[in-house]
């Protein structure tokens, strides 16, 4: 990732991240404050949790008015240099920029912004998970900062999953076609571990199903037709 910043010429600082591994069972107990249908968060994935909420607290204390962050495992486009070089496309009430795809079907709004290079800025309105790379304010991470002491859920989901109440406050932008995407590869973060749920958690979370995907229906159908809008893949190129 070095390598490649400097290769095009981006200025960047390296934050090291949390590992996982080396958080007791003590400050796990203290963290983590998770809802009883969930599975139990891996260290790893408190790790990564705790890895942002560093870079949080370098953009609220730093200089500049935005700040991208980057996971170590990130693929950046070739024209990834131009925007984050150049601040005058961003939406002056965004919080967050999102700059990845992860190939699922997303929601967005209608575009406020084409590009010469084809590509567009439109709010986000759905679930789009993972955090390889995404543009945060200031302000927006002040905010995070200081709202994130606890660990509910991943990071990923509490920024961009309509279901956990921040989405709803944060004006959160996705650009498409993605100038980032996550190789599917085990980072130092170690985000792809996957956690096997507790017995009690695991009957409420069955027992929740058929009705979360009811609701997500209803949802669905209504911001089709409030924002007269399509799901559709966010290319990357």
């Amino acid at each position: 990732m070095e390598k490649l910043f400097t290769e095009l010429g981006i200025a960047f600082e390296r934050v090291a991240a949390v590992d996982g591994r080396l958080i007791t069972d003590s400050e796990m107990a203290e963290l983590v404050w998770q809802r009883p249908d969930e599975p139990a968060m891996t260290r790893s994935e408190v790790g990564c949790y705790l890895s942002h909420r560093k870079c949080f607290e370098l953009i609220a204390e730093g200089e500049t008015d935005h700040a991208a962050i980057f996971e170590d495992d990130a693929t950046l486009s070739p024209a990834i240099a131009d925007w984050l070089q150049n601040s005058a496309w961003l939406p002056t009430d965004a919080d967050i920029i999102k700059l990845e795809t992860t190939g699922c079907k997303v929601l967005t709004d209608k575009p406020i912004h084409r590009s010469s290079d084809g590509r567009e800025i439109a709010r986000l309105l759905s679930t789009h998970n993972c955090t390889a790379g995404y543009i945060v304010s200031k302000q927006c991470a002040k905010r995070l900062w200081h709202g994130t002491a606890y660990v509910t859920t991943g990071i990923d989901e509490l920024l961009f999953n309509p279901e956990y109440e921040l989405f709803a406050k944060l004006t959160i932008y996705q650009i498409s076609p993605a100038l980032c995407k996550q190789a599917m590869i085990q980072s130092t973060i170690g985000r792809y571990e996957v956690p096997r749920a507790k017995p009690f958690a695991r009957i409420i979370r069955e027992g929740m199903r058929p009705f979360r995907q009811i609701a997500e229906q209803v949802w669905r159908a209504w911001i089709k037709i409030r924002y007269a809008q399509s799901w559709s893949r966010i290319p990357f190129a």
